[in-house]
């Protein structure tokens, strides 16, 4: 009966595998991409004021987060082909019926290792225009 346990127990010990091959990979989480996002002037822009979405591969992404004023992470541990929309709206200060739109679209390829995604950062381009509502609309 020892016998019968003895050889029960160096049967279902796990075999030590080469250790070489082994990855010691890190528990952080990584973003894909930060996006810099700024107003006509060059400032940030405050995340109320933007909207952004984005696919990965052609499949709807879901992890966006306004880091700071004027820094979208975008992607959370995705790597794929992108395909990111970014709006803003910004109030004209001194005309309460007229505002500064813009939008851009980004598209870009973010590769990942054994671990993790390759972080990669990049600034959008928007392109502003002003635009202002009907007299009688603004009341």
């Amino acid at each position: 009966m020892f016998l019968s346990l003895l050889t029960f127990f160096f049967a279902c010990e796990p075999k030590v595998e080469d250790t070489a091959d082994l990855v010691d990979c890190t528990l952080d989480f990584r973003y894909s991409a930060t996006i810099a996002v700024e107003d006509s002037s060059g400032n940030p822009l405050a995340s109320e004021l933007v909207e952004v979405s984005y696919t990965v591969n052609g499949v709807e992404g879901e992890y966006v987060e306004m880091w700071e004023a004027g820094s979208i992470l975008v992607g959370g541990e995705e790597s794929g082909d992108f395909v990111v929309n970014i709006t803003a709206e910004v109030p004209d200060p001194n005309d309460q019926c007229c505002w500064e739109s813009a939008s851009a679209v980004l598209e870009f390829t973010i590769e990942a290792d054994e671990c993790h995604v390759i972080p990669q950062a990049f600034d959008a381009e928007l392109e502003w225009a002003m635009a202002c509502a009907d007299g009688e609309e603004c009341g």
